[in-house]
């Protein structure tokens, strides 16, 4: 085996240049994110590595970097013998990967460290580490109690350490997208061994869980792990935990952390008072499966906080969600959990609730309400992704369906074939009360709150509420995409002004 590592890069290169006849500088730039004196520095080293067996990589100016011929097979074989050397190390390959590998380098490390080190640290050029410190300067400006501190020693993270431990298992939770990654990030920075401990959480915390009903989503399984795990290595590492017990916990989470305490003494590992106070406040923030899960008391003001929140959304949208107890109850659970989560400087911040505000406009701006009720009473902005969840619950609870007419001036056969149309597509949405001419309107009018029609109308009185969508009398793909749109846009026939 070659005595000599190289970096992961280096190797995608090489197979690059076996694969293709010629590589130019740019392809490997875009590739690698990397700039030109980086790649020509690369191929300088890999030259350097492979000078001992009589090949190099070449380069014209006119195609670029290419292996002649006759030295692909002895590049390969190279190749072959790097990638065994690179299995026991993980360097990061992506945008994502060094961000990831960065931001946990910099949550264990307790002295200033310099723009170069780092980058020497990651394997890239300072312009890029500059760029990703810009990445994460910018990224944690939407928690609170962390920022990253620039002086003449270096860079570090400034926060209270429990700040520092929830953010980090929240950026770790939501940032990896699935265990490969979380391998790859966990192993870079804590070695092989690390696999032994988090495979044995892995084991452990869910049945722990599971045994006192308390079933968490899946996602909320994962931070746990990640809360536990972080605080094992950091104890190790010194970084002194200063936390009070002045909360009232339910008794199943003393229960539930007691369990863990006597699992972890079979790994010779103790915890502090400190530290089951730590894991309580982790447990505060978890979501949890509101049917199968142990029933957990949110705190007055939360209950208090979301009574205001559904009365004003109900007098302002003439809805009815204040008389509906199952949202009630898992909408209070969810604003006391997403409220602890705020007080601790951390969010959940899952991509995939962003596309609510595009399903549910109405719902979007009932939930401005709620983030203003918020801003008021704690100082709190509720960020994108936790309003999200709130807009979905509001959108799955949503009673009332849009009233609708048709009118047609062909007759009732045709109005009913529009009607049949429209409830195929929306009719979980849409209550089409009827089909009327457009003289009956004019005469006796219509209290609705969208008219679809074929027709054009004039002479006729249509209250400010009630919207107009002209479709053809057989649907078709642009009728669709305008029925959409409007369901998209419907604010309840409020007047905002």
């Amino acid at each position: 085996m070659e005595k000599l590592y190289m970096k992961s890069r280096q190797v995608i290169m090489i197979r690059s240049l076996l694969h293709y006849e010629y590589v130019r500088p740019h392809e490997f730039m875009e590739k690698l994110n990397i700039s030109l004196r980086t790649v020509r520095m690369e191929i300088h080293e890999i030259n350097n590595m492979v000078k001992s067996r009589g090949i190099m990589i070449r380069s014209s100016s006119a195609k670029g970097y290419f292996i002649v011929r006759e030295e692909r097979n002895e590049f390969n074989n190279f190749l072959n013998n790097m990638i065994k050397s690179l299995k026991s190390i993980e360097y990061p390959e992506t945008l994502g990967e060094r961000f990831l590998f960065t931001f946990t380098y910099l949550s264990f490390e307790k002295s200033p460290i310099s723009i170069q080190n780092l980058a020497d640290i990651m394997y890239v050029s300072k312009t890029v580490m500059i760029k990703t410190l810009n990445e994460i300067d910018e990224y944690i400006q939407n928690f609170r109690g962390l920022t990253l501190k620039r002086t003449k020693r270096g860079l570090y993270f400034q926060g209270k350490e429990k700040n520092i431990r929830h953010i980090l298992s929240e950026t770790l939770n939501y940032k990896t997208y699935g265990s490969i990654l979380m391998h790859k990030t966990l192993k870079f920075q804590f070695g092989e061994l690390y696999s032994e401990l988090y495979e044995f959480l892995e084991k452990e915390l869910p049945n722990i869980l599971y045994k006192n009903k308390l079933i968490l989503i899946d996602k909320s399984v994962e931070g746990f792990l990640l809360d536990t795990f972080i605080m094992i290595y950091r104890n190790k590492l010194g970084f002194s935990l200063n936390i009070e017990d002045k909360k009232e916990y339910p008794e199943v989470f003393n229960v539930i952390v007691n369990e863990i305490e006597k699992s972890l003494i079979k790994k010779d590992i103790t915890i502090s008072l400190e530290d089951r106070v730590f894991l309580k406040e982790c447990l505060l923030t978890k979501r949890i499966l509101y049917k199968s899960s142990v029933i957990l008391e949110a705190r007055k003001e939360s209950i208090e906080l979301t009574e205001e929140f559904l009365l004003l959304v109900d007098t302002k949208y003439n809805s009815n969600y204040i008389n509906n107890i199952e949202l009630k109850d898992m909408l209070t659970v969810h604003i006391d959990k997403m409220l602890y989560r705020l007080e601790q400087g951390h969010f959940e911040h899952n991509s995939s609730v962003k596309n609510a505000e595009l399903l549910y406009k109405k719902e979007t701006n009932m939930v401005n309400i709620l983030n203003q009720l918020i801003l008021d009473k704690y100082g709190y902005e509720i960020p994108e992704e936790e309003i999200g969840f709130i807009i979905y619950y509001l959108g799955a609870f949503a009673k009332r369906k849009i009233k609708a007419v048709i009118i047609s001036d062909v007759g009732q056969s045709i109005a009913e074939s529009m009607a049949k149309q429209i409830n195929n597509y929306c009719g979980d949405r849409i209550e089409i009360i009827g089909s009327f001419s457009l003289n009956y309107i004019r005469q006796f009018g219509i209290d609705v709150d969208v008219i679809f029609t074929p027709i054009r109308l004039f002479n006729i009185y249509i209250p400010n509420k009630t919207k107009t969508v002209y479709i053809n009398y057989v649907l078709q793909e642009d009728d669709i995409k305008r029925i959409q749109e409007f369901l998209i846009n419907y604010d309840g026939g409020i007047d905002e002004n």
